[in-house]
């Protein structure tokens, strides 16, 4: 005789806690027979051995380099929503604020577009007087831009200053005027106008951004090229030496640097850290609650190793700590080893090189700066 339902439901939940409680879980579905594939993940994972990449250069034989990274950068355009926005931001609500080491802290928000506006923060040394390189400052998935400059506004954010963070006073003091730039989702960019916003900080942008045709990363490397206008423009009044016009990032902010200098020719050199793998390796292969990095269509056509090679010939230097659980230096190696490719036809195959950190998932300068020092003086 069935149990009453009122039981039959209580009986289920005891069951449920007391798997959770052995660190299992309580499965009430029947067991497939074991030549059915039922997980949507089997079925993707599977494809990804034929997926045509038609535009990737390791496919295409021989061919013209430029003539590859012009199609390549159009369809890597098209693909993420990205636009190269045609007028100067505005600069709005700026003030001035004075940091440790004599250095100076500018603010503002860009005004990039309808309802769209960037706060920047641009950090250097008032006594040097030569034109100042560049030095564009992104951080990761964590609390917001504040990280760069070294200030408290969250409990976890002293760990993450003292594990090396404050990325844009490394670059003031070693003479960049450093752009620090608060990307979509994060900081004072966090989602506060819809109601029930999501856990994860990115996944509804990105979803959004989706019903336009567009991607969260797109709009993300569009601001990065708003802010570049802004640069140009010289409305800040700054000497700046934009032949030296450099990004650097880590984790999702190294994600947005990589396809910005993939797809803004204005870019000079990167810094790169924590951020490449092959898609079919990583995002392609495990949980992903953010969406943030997610290309639709892409694998149809390109992968990271293109996306790195469309930034030849510039210097680029990626670092990973070894044990990164995300984007292991393994995984970077790799894709560095396979763009390399172009930058060789191209003439610089020495201007692309990968660095090893010890460690895990995080931003080592001890490691970046040095890497990317010499980089940059033994291919001048």
């Amino acid at each position: 005789m069935p149990l009453p339902v009122s039981l039959h439901v209580k009986t289920l939940a005891v069951k449920r806690r007391i798997a959770r409680l052995l660190g299992g879980a309580d499965d009430p579905y029947p067991v497939p027979p074991g030549d059915v594939c039922l997980s949507p993940s089997e079925c993707h994972i599977h494809d990804y051995d034929d997926v045509p990449l038609r535009l990737s250069w390791r496919n295409g034989g021989e061919r013209n380099a430029a003539e590859w990274q012009h199609a390549a950068g159009a369809k890597l355009a098209e693909l993420s929503g990205y636009s190269r926005p045609e007028r100067c931001p505005r600069a709005r609500h700026e003030q001035s604020h004075g940091l440790p080491g004599n250095l100076i802290r500018k603010s503002c928000y860009l005004s990039a577009g309808a309802a769209r506006d960037i706060p920047i923060h641009v950090i250097f040394n008032p006594s040097l007087k030569q034109r100042l390189p560049v030095m564009i400052c992104l951080q990761g998935t964590n609390s917001g831009i504040h990280l760069s400059w070294g200030e408290v506004r969250l409990p976890i954010d002293v760990e993450r200053i003292q594990r090396g963070a404050p990325n844009a006073l490394q670059a003031a003091s070693r003479g960049y005027m450093a752009v620090a730039v608060e990307q979509a989702c994060f900081g004072e960019r966090r989602e506060r106008r819809i109601a029930k916003p999501s856990p994860d900080p990115c996944i509804d942008a990105a979803n959004h951004a989706l019903l336009l045709g567009r991607t969260l990363l797109g709009e993300r490397v569009s601001d990065i090229s708003a802010v570049i206008n802004w640069l140009e423009s010289g409305a800040h009044g700054m000497a700046l030496d934009l032949a030296r016009l450099h990004i650097m990032g880590n984790s999702s902010g190294g994600t947005t640097a990589l396809f910005s200098a993939a797809l803004d020719k204005r870019i000079t050199a990167a810094l790169l850290g924590g951020c490449v793998g092959y898609f079919r390796d990583t995002i392609a292969r495990r949980a992903d609650s953010s969406g943030q990095n997610v290309i639709p269509g892409i694998l149809n056509w390109l992968e990271i190793d293109d996306v790195l090679a469309l930034a030849a010939p510039i210097p680029v230097l990626l670092f990973a700590g070894r044990e990164d659980h995300i984007w292991p230096y393994a995984g970077a190696e790799a894709v560095a080893e396979s763009a390399r490719a172009v930058y060789r036809e191209l003439g610089a195959p020495d201007r692309l090189r990968a660095a090893p950190a010890e460690g895990g998932h995080s931003y080592h300068p001890d490691v970046a700066w040095p890497a990317f020092e010499a980089l940059l003086s033994e291919t001048a």
